[in-house]
């Protein structure tokens, strides 16, 4: 599925919702608004949110009964926050924008920025742990500020989850004015346990992910090469001309294969250091090329498009010209064929330079699990399944972390800032109009930087995938 027919499919839904939302406001209106009343739900364009009070007890009760625990909890949080985090997510925005904008300036080991999207550059088959991913991230960002709340007897008015397109968010609604009339330090540290608990829960997440080997070693083996066990409709090793799912792949170029971060490694390292030369005997005894070769996107293909077991190569060109044969040339293959021959690798040293393609063509389009079940009984699941999930509880975790530290507008970060400026605006002897000179200032110079930051990431993923 393409990311226009995810987009198509989550318009047509909301058009379903949104039109029995309009009939039974029209037709049931007293009954209906009693039903949405009582059940906290609400409908909009394009986003619909549940909201309910059910839980404010239970979440009371529990930051009573672990007080202690959670006030030095919530404390770490705060100092964590303020004097580590918050000032790692200015410098990464700093650098990102030095590094996009001044191409003289080298960064150097920069984190990466990227946008993460269903059907652009996360498959579309993975929508479920993303949504999962989301969900859990923003419930545990939400459930820092409900407990840091309620520690500090500030009222909560109710807990629910909205919903933007595919986009689930979790928010608390508090009293505001109970927020308001506490001291500055304890309202800093239920501004900051969302982002807090975003940094614990990506710290356990990656903890986890490393360690699932381990975890899982007593019903599955590992570290004995990877099996096929998808591939992409787009895949040019699809089958008959490369893999066939539940193919075990332990060697790739003379590269030992033992688990997924050697897959990895191995394609990179055949990329950059050699491929499979053929002998001209081979290539006049087999190929199969047409008779005049078709460019399409900048790509030759000299196969029949009805050929399944086929892939056009190209002849590189040699160092040392001794042979008759011309670069820009090409053959029609069976690379199944060519492997079985064991021709040798084709390395500089011979005086070849041959890559074997991109390595997004294996990476991207071609899954591969590193566990292989002890018993049958442990074939229904996998530990690579949960591997995904803990990938991306990590990188929305951190996401919404980062995204809520820093000085929005509508963000936790809004509040925090404020929160730090009244701090010094005291300890400098300031009034009021110091601190809403700065808070605005700081927010209006946040968001003006953050967002055009956020739109440019997303676009470029879209571009690059499309």
């Amino acid at each position: 599925m393409s990311f226009t027919i995810l987009c198509s499919f989550v318009i047509a839904f909301y058009v379903v919702i949104w039109f029995f939302d309009s009939f039974f406001k029209s037709c049931m209106h007293y009954p209906y608004y009693a039903f949405l009343d009582g059940t906290g739900l609400k409908v909009g364009i394009l986003n619909f949110s549940w909201t309910t009070s059910a839980f404010n007890r239970f979440l009371y009760r529990w930051s009573k009964n672990l007080s202690r625990i959670l006030r030095k909890w919530f404390t770490c949080g705060y100092v964590f926050t303020v004097w580590l985090f918050l000032p790692f997510a200015l410098w990464t925005l700093l650098t990102f924008i030095l590094e996009h904008f001044y191409d003289p300036i080298d960064i150097g080991s920069m984190p990466e920025i990227r946008g993460a999207l269903p059907g652009v550059n996360i498959p579309v088959s993975d929508f479920w742990v993303y949504f999962l991913a989301m969900g859990m991230s923003s419930i545990f960002h939400e459930l820092g500020h409900a407990l840091a709340a309620a520690q500090e007897d500030v009222q909560l008015i109710g807990v629910g989850v909205y919903v933007f397109a595919i986009i689930p968010v979790a928010f608390v609604q508090l009293n505001t004015e109970h927020l308001n009339s506490l001291a500055i330090t304890k309202r800093l540290k239920i501004y900051c346990a969302g982002v807090w608990h975003n940094v614990v829960l990506a710290f356990v997440a990656m903890l986890l992910f490393f360690s699932s080997p381990i975890i899982f070693s007593i019903a599955y083996e590992s570290d004995i090469g990877v099996k096929v066990t998808s591939m992409s409709e787009g895949s040019p090793l699809k089958e008959v001309r490369g893999f066939n799912i539940g193919d075990v792949i332990t060697n790739v170029n003379g590269c030992d294969i033992k688990n997924a971060k050697d897959w990895i490694r191995c394609l990179h390292e055949a990329h950059s250091r050699y491929g499979i030369c053929t002998s001209a005997e081979f290539v006049a005894q087999n190929d199969e090329i047409m008779m005049e070769t078709v460019k399409e996107n900048d790509v030759v293909e000299c196969c029949r498009k009805d050929d399944l077991y086929s892939l056009c190569f190209e002849y590189m060109e040699p160092k040392v010209v001794v042979d008759s044969v011309l670069p820009g040339q090409y053959s029609c293959l069976k690379p199944r064929d060519m492997v079985k021959n064991r021709l040798i690798k084709c390395t500089d040293q011979g005086g070849y330079s041959c890559p074997i393609g991109v390595p997004y063509d294996l990476h991207e389009t071609v899954t591969v699990d590193q566990y292989f079940p002890r018993l049958s009984l442990f074939s229904f699941f996998s530990p690579s399944q949960f591997e995904k999930l803990l990938r991306y509880v990590f990188i929305f975790s951190m996401g919404i972390g980062f995204l809520n530290v820093v000085p929005c507008y509508g963000t936790d970060g809004h509040h925090i800032t404020r929160s730090i400026i009244q701090i010094i605006a005291k300890y400098l002897n300031r009034n009021g109009d110091f601190v809403t000179f700065f808070t605005v200032f700081s927010v209006v110079v946040g968001t003006g930087v953050t967002v055009p930051i956020v739109i440019y990431v997303f676009y470029k993923e879209v571009y690059m995938y499309s």
